[in-house]
């Protein structure tokens, strides 16, 4: 029988398409990132990290399982040393890192911050979209990324085994919360899990678009 992560994943699979040829996702994977998109991405991506803290202190707040909330516990860990790496990045580049959140990275972390409130499962599932899409998209580019690319490492963090350990451990943490959801509770588990992988290509066409707030 399929997991039921994986059933989710496979229902989207038109919009894990999308994610692996977006333009933005092939610049970052080959280097030919427009200092525009880079700008965007490095601001608004650090504002996503730092929210999606409150997404697992929200989730934390459930009383989940031990395996799972040691697991929440790491990813916050890491959080915080993205959130840093994106800030030095960014003054790397010449960036301020303190901005103002874009249209669609507010819609983002609200929309992953309301699911947690709404429960375990609902914020779990639409953590893992965020996640899973994360590993599937950047692993399906890396072979596109040059060793010696400005933004190599950023790809292999993302597609490396630690990376890839952790979306595992969170689909099968929810595999085992969710177990055989009765019809309506997939139905709308499966829309919540929808709305965060369009949230994350609305993210990618944010920052290659350049989709801040009307002048």
């Amino acid at each position: 029988m399929t997991a039921f992560t994986e059933q989710l994943v496979e229902a989207n699979r038109d919009l894990w398409m999308a994610m692996t040829g977006h333009p933005f996702v092939l610049g970052l994977a080959d280097g030919t990132l427009p200092d525009s998109a880079l700008q965007a991405w490095l601001q608004q991506d650090r504002i996503f990290v730092v929210q999606e803290r409150r997404v697992v202190a929200a989730l934390r707040g459930h009383g989940l399982p031990w395996h799972l909330d040691d697991l929440l516990a790491d990813l916050d860990h890491s959080l915080v040393l993205e959130a840093d790496a994106f800030t030095r990045t960014a003054a790397d580049h010449g960036f301020a890192a303190e901005v103002e959140p874009w249209p669609v990275c507010l819609g983002y972390t609200s929309y992953l911050l309301c699911a947690a409130y709404d429960g375990a499962l609902e914020g779990l599932t639409a953590l893992y979209a965020a996640e899973r899409a994360y590993l599937d998209t950047w692993t399906a580019v890396a072979t596109h990324s040059p060793a010696d690319s400005t933004y190599h490492a950023w790809i292999r963090n993302w597609s490396g085994e630690p990376f890839r350990a952790f979306v595992s451990a969170l689909g099968r943490d929810l595999d085992e919360l969710a177990g055989a959801p009765p019809p309506t509770l997939a139905r709308r588990l499966g829309l919540v899990f929808t709305r965060a992988a369009r949230f994350e290509l609305a993210f990618w066409e944010m920052c290659w678009s350049g989709q801040a707030w009307p002048a």
